[in-house]
């Protein structure tokens, strides 16, 4: 029992059906091997063969305490197995009766009584060549549901012998396939004719389904499976509803040739520890799942812990944005983990542990991934909360377009950041050297004012005894500062001489890349060779600094020798209006003041080049921001190419709106008029522009507001420069644009536009039905999940029983929200009797409200 509910761990699945099963019961099977041994090497074939589900349909016999035993030994190895008959009708038509498990469980055994009945007086019935019965096949079906048991019938091998196209010809074969007892039959084996099929289907006015069965006896157990012709059936349980639905909805639950298999990436399932889901897990279907409960029982709040543990971060446009994080903090709790796992588009399983409000770490293969993210190996799913859809704020257009293809632009968008960065950092420098005018002033005036004083010294004969003192503190400062610039450049290279040996040696590739690699560990080669030069220059230029260290001691030590020298110069000074300290203190400022003089000079045209470096860098991030419209263009011409009713446009810098509130951000109190905000935005396209050609907002404003807007303008220039204004996008259906339709007609719009996005994987939705109609839901919606199955996976929380229903929804997940103690869950499929009923409480009022509307809906005449 508990292998086989291992086998539905993921919701419904597919599973290869054999409908025509024979056994040693059946006197044409052919079987030499040890009595006890039978059952065990039966069951051993069939899960060789990979058959998940079959049909025992011996020649008109059924053999009770055989099936049982196969039964339980099949339970056990995660297989299906049914009991059924080949019978022959009357018409000398084969059919296989495929009976319900309470025709045999009991004292009676019913089905060998119904064979009895149907045989009466005619002997060796179960053996070759196997006699008609007395009953035709509408007898059968009277006989059958006289008993009263479920069960369904199908046709045997309908191309062959004692086949439905082989026994009946003409207008006899279509009134035979007319007759009302033949609503009991749900599908045709062996259908290998496809004209036959096609006037099957025609004179029923319906597709039948087709399955395949080995029927080969006489080959015993190593005839099973040996059929090329397969059938797979995707069902959620072992039981016989199952079984009948999937030939019922045939369209989409039984597929000819090959397996289905998902191309998705999906997410596998999640564990919790703590909070009110301690010790819970989910494993999800990758194709569709669906929370279901009463309002307040938890649903919202495992959708919001998904989106958490994704790193889906939920923005200015979401609904109750405060809610929903504090959903995530009530459920999770202090100290509460998330372990979910993934898997991408290569089949490779990836495990997310999160702690609560703490960064998540990422396993592969149980080795923890240092320093990437999600979207290293994941595609993010698109994320919708309660009432998302129907949002009306005014970005929520451009939020749709981040949401669907954000992860697309991540490289560009990094390109622009980094410019942007390279553009705050060049202005920092230029911020640097803006009081150069004022310095070149003052040291300007200070050598007039100091050049004018010292002529007094000349005047007065006094100039050329301390002269030679001041030229040789001039000589001594000049070699200080020089011995710093030696300084500062010797450490540099020693700096650089020490990265030089982080450098690896030698690379290694694989053989194929063998030939480059070679090629590529010559120039490492001799790019080392080259930087360990770079060592040796380090070396002799601190040697150099060194010696230039012992001139400047010399320079020192003749400055102490000509101490006494130049106080006796000061002493045969005798002027009391003239101070020789004043004359050295006035040519140590001018000289000073010229060195200043020398910087700004160098400074001007350093501040030059930054300015120049500004405008490049200005053009190469208004062409990142143009390449990154380009690729957002084409992506929503991707978009656009799948002819929906839903269309976008974007307009490049287009988002005028956003743009007036932020001049009007910078300008707050400049007591600019609200009439000429847009004039400036009609004229300047974004602030790089006015930066670049201000004049034309001089004729817009007067000269107070032109000056308080231009001192404010350059406050903020770093913020300004680096402002992106925000492209335009516009979704439009049915050629009106969204926002002017209701908001039952958006959410429809934009689940079917979701849907129709194939590149997405998985799609998360927080009760889509809340602003949709239940007509859109069935005819739209419903119709474009069930066709997307194995491409996309789809996570919803619903209160709308037509979702998990009609959508034959692969996981179903009842929630149970009990009041700060637990979030109880209920997991199962949609083939599962327990989740059937919890759908039929929670969704339908009831049991006695189900069957009441049930009544209802059977006594209206709404036939067209």
């Amino acid at each position: 029992m508990e292998q086989s509910k291992n086998i539905f761990e993921h919701g419904s699945t597919w599973l290869r059906a054999d409908f025509h099963l024979h056994t040693k019961a059946d006197k044409e099977f052919k079987y030499e091997g040890e009595e006890n041994d039978f059952c065990s090497e039966y069951v051993q074939r069939l899960t060789d063969q990979e058959i998940g589900i079959g049909v025992i349909t011996n020649h008109n016999k059924f053999d009770k305490s055989e099936f049982v035993a196969l039964k339980k030994k099949t339970r056990k190895n995660g297989v299906g197995l049914f009991p059924g008959v080949e019978f022959s009708l009357k018409e000398g038509i084969h059919i296989l009766i495929v009976f319900d498990d309470e025709w045999y469980q009991g004292e009676t055994d019913s089905i060998s009584r119904f064979l009895e009945n149907a045989f009466y007086g005619v002997s060796n019935y179960d053996r070759p060549k196997y006699p008609n019965s007395n009953f035709s096949l509408k007898e059968t079906v009277e006989a059958l549901d006289k008993i009263g048991f479920d069960y369904f019938l199908v046709l045997a091998h309908i191309d062959d012998t004692n086949g439905l196209f082989t026994e009946l010809r003409g207008r006899t074969l279509e009134d035979f396939v007319k007759q009302e007892s033949f609503n009991k039959v749900l599908a045709a084996q062996k259908s290998a004719k496809l004209e036959n099929y096609n006037s099957l289907c025609t004179w029923l006015d319906y597709k039948i389904a087709c399955v395949e069965g080995s029927d080969n006896a006489h080959a015993g157990i190593e005839g099973i499976g040996s059929s090329k012709r397969v059938t797979y059936m995707k069902v959620g349980d072992f039981s016989f509803e199952a079984l009948k639905y999937a030939l019922t909805d045939h369209e989409y639950r039984v597929r000819p040739k090959e397996k289905p298999e998902v191309k998705n990436s999906y997410i596998k399932s999640i564990v919790f520890e703590g909070g009110l889901l301690d010790g819970k897990s989910i494993s999800f279907s990758p194709e569709l799942n669906n929370f279901i409960g009463i309002r307040g029982s938890g649903k919202s709040s495992i959708l919001e812990i998904l989106r958490y543990t994704l790193g889906i971060s939920l923005n200015s446009q979401t609904s109750d944005y405060q809610y929903k994080n504090g959903l995530v903090e009530h459920v999770i709790r202090s100290g509460g983990k998330i372990i979910l796992y993934l898997v991408n588009e290569h089949e490779e399983e990836y495990r997310i542990e999160k702690i609560y409000g703490q960064k998540e770490n990422i396993y592969k293969n149980e080795v923890l991934q240092h320093n990437i993210s999600i979207d290293a190996f994941f595609k993010r799913p698109v994320y919708f909360g309660q009432k998302d859809l129907s949002n009306k704020e005014s970005d929520f257009e451009a939020d749709l377009i981040h949401r669907l293809i954000g992860s697309k632009l991540k490289s560009i968008k990094a390109e622009i950041k980094n410019k942007q960065n390279e553009i705050e950092h060049t202005i920092l420098e230029i911020n640097k050297l803006k009081d150069l005018a004022e310095v070149k002033t003052s040291a300007e005036k200070t050598i007039i004012d100091n050049e004018h004083k010292l002529k007094t010294y000349a005047e007065q004969g006094v100039e050329q005894k301390l002269k030679q003192q001041t030229e040789f503190e001039s000589d001594k400062g000049r070699l200080k500062q020089y011995e710093a610039k030696l300084e500062f450049f010797a450490n540099d290279l020693q700096e650089l001489a020490s990265q030089s040996l982080t450098f690896e040696s030698e690379l290694k590739g694989s053989e194929l890349t063998k030939e480059e690699y070679d090629l590529a560990n010559q120039l490492i080669k001799d790019f080392i060779q080259q930087t360990q030069k770079l060592s040796k220059i380090s070396v002799d230029t601190t040697k150099i600094y060194e010696r230039f260290q012992a001139v400047l001691s010399k320079i020192h030590k003749k400055e102490e020798s000509l101490k006494e020298e130049f106080a006796k110069i000061k002493r045969e000074i005798n002027l009391p209006t003239l101070s020789p300290d004043n004359f050295l203190n006035l040519n140590r400022q001018i000289q000073t003041a010229k060195m200043k003089l020398k910087e700004v000079e160098k400074s001007e045209a350093k501040k030059k080049i930054l300015n120049d470096t500004l405008n490049q860098k200005l053009t190469e991030l208004n062409d990142l921001w143009l390449k990154e419209y380009r690729q957002l263009e084409a992506e929503v011409n991707k978009i656009n190419s799948a002819e929906t009713k839903l269309t976008i446009e974007i307009k490049f810098k287009g988002n005028r709106e956003k743009f007036i509130d932020k001049l009007k951000q910078i300008s707050k109190g400049a007591n600019i008029y609200k009439t000429t905000y847009p004039e400036i935005c009609e004229r300047y396209v974004d602030f790089v522009e006015i930066f670049r050609n201000p004049t034309p907002l001089e004729g817009l404003l007067n000269q107070n507001q032109f000056v308080d807007f231009q001192r404010r303008f350059h406050e903020n220039l770093s913020e300004l420069l680096t402002y992106k204004v925000e492209n335009e996008v516009t979704i439009k259906y049915n050629g009106k644009p969204l926002k002017d339709h209701s908001l039952g007609q958006r959410a429809s719009a934009l689940i079917l536009f979701l849907l129709a996005q194939k590149e997405n994987d998985v799609l998360i939705i927080d009760q889509p039905e809340d602003d949709l109609d239940n007509q859109t839901i069935y005819r739209d919606v419903i119709q474009e999940i069930r066709n997307l199955k194995g491409e996309m996976q789809f996570i919803f929380a619903t209160h709308n029983a037509n979702i998990p229903v009609l959508g034959d929804s692969e996981k179903v997940i009842a929630c149970d929200y009990i009041e700060n103690e637990e979030i109880d869950l209920q997991i199962g499929t949609i083939d599962d009797h327990q989740i059937q009923k919890r759908i039929v409480d929670v969704m339908e009022g009831g049991t006695r409200a189900f069957n009441l509307r049930k009544q209802i809906y059977n006594i209206w005449n709404v036939e067209e």
